[in-house]
């Protein structure tokens, strides 16, 4: 099987497999945050501990443990329709040696996504439930080709913090997400046990964005597909698995443009609760999603999506729900119930409006009447005086 990943031999990788455990810098096994860091010690030294590799020098193959349970057309069809995954874009299972750091061989061409430099890329299904979205908003392929990583080694919460950094930035109205001003505010962060999956961490040095990412995601690495691109539109992020160089981690150094965005973003409006946040209505509105209506799908708690599983979403209540969802619709409701209140309002003033014209116009007709009848009284009796006159006259 090709990797991007290698091993010296069957007896090195047998040696990999039984390392001694490996603990994370930043993030415990499900990519709940900790607080220990390997690298440095109690006084701030740099230790030799190297949690990625053994003491050979080889990289320990973590990833190629984990083999993919979405494996039919059933739960790729699921998938497509939950997120609202476009037609153009190919859909395709793993197979059942295939690790997510190895993508498969371009597909032909003629096939659906076979044009020239369509190499499929590796998709975690809780990628998706962390707002994710076909096609990739720039955003977030300029940010994957900075790091240098493919889209399958940000974890779930990484997801869900560089999304959440592309909503917010809309919301706040300081124009198109900057990527220096994102790594102002984070950092990325390897993931434990294997080199390869990565997240984003807050900087101590400036205040917090966000809150509410969850400490633990069951089984998301056994949840994963390949996805090729349309036709004539190959990806804008790396398609194989690589490592964030030290340039690309670094601290940025902003603009006096950037430094502005970076203290609007923070001032006077609070940290932002991720797990109500990456609503799909939000994802649409900042153009990370093109669907004008999905089924439910929110990006702030993931759920399995393999065919026969039945979990409920961590936090949403007993039956299930998003609770953005039901706070929205409850939302409209109250909107929807004080415009009709409005209007009925309205008609009652238009009502008594007309009421009014057609009493005032009531009135002056009769008020016309009235004269037009005193005139001809009026001259009638002139006229009968008149001709008395002639009669006497005559006489």
């Amino acid at each position: 099987m090709s990797s991007w990943f290698h091993s010296s031999s069957s007896s090195s990788f047998r040696h990999h497999h039984m390392a001694r455990a490996v603990q994370d810098p930043y993030f415990d096994d499900e990519g709940g945050i900790t607080s220990h860091d390997p690298y440095f010690d109690d006084e701030g030294g740099i230790t030799s501990y190297d949690p990625y590799f053994d003491d050979k020098g080889d990289v320990k193959p973590a990833v190629t443990q984990h083999w993919s349970t979405l494996r039919t057309q059933e739960s790729l069809a699921g998938i497509r329709a939950k997120y609202c995954v476009p037609e153009g874009f190919g859909l395709h299972p793993a197979g059942a040696t295939q690790a997510a750091c190895s993508p498969p061989p371009a597909p032909a061409r003629g096939v659906r996504g076979g044009a020239a430099g369509a190499v499929p890329i590796c998709v975690y299904a809780q990628a998706f439930a962390a707002g994710m979205r076909l096609p990739m908003h720039p955003f977030v392929s300029d940010a994957l080709a900075h790091f240098g990583i493919a889209p399958s080694q940000l974890a779930p919460n990484g997801w869900r913090v560089l999304v959440g950094f592309a909503v917010l930035c809309h919301f706040r109205g300081v124009g198109a997400p900057s990527l220096p001003v994102f790594r102002h505010f984070f950092t990325m962060a390897p993931l434990p046990k294997g080199k390869g999956w990565y997240s984003f961490r807050a900087r101590e040095s400036v205040p917090a964005l966000f809150t509410g990412l969850p400490s633990s995601i069951k089984a998301w690495k056994e949840e994963f597909l390949f996805v090729s691109p349309p036709p004539g539109a190959p990806w804008r992020c790396p398609v194989r698995w690589g490592t964030p160089s030290k340039e690309a981690t670094s601290d940025p150094v902003l603009t006096q443009k950037e430094e502005t965005v970076a203290r609007r973003l923070t001032q006077g409006q609070g940290v932002v609760d991720l797990k109500t946040y990456l609503s799909e209505s939000n994802l649409v509105a900042a153009k990370i999603s093109s669907a004008l209506a999905c089924q439910g799908t929110g990006a702030s708690q993931g759920s399995s999506v393999a065919a026969g599983k039945k979990r409920k979403v961590a936090g949403s209540g007993g039956n299930g729900s998003d609770p953005m969802l039901r706070s929205e619709v409850q939302a409209k409701d109250k909107a929807l119930a004080k415009a009709q209140v409005e209007i009925g309002r309205l008609k009652q003033e238009l009502g008594n409006a007309k009421a009014r014209e057609l009493a005032e116009a009531r009135q002056a007709l009769q008020y016309e009447r009235k004269l037009g009848t005193q005139v001809l009284k009026s001259e009638g009796g002139s006229n009968g005086a008149t001709a008395g006159k002639r009669r006497r006259g005559g006489q």
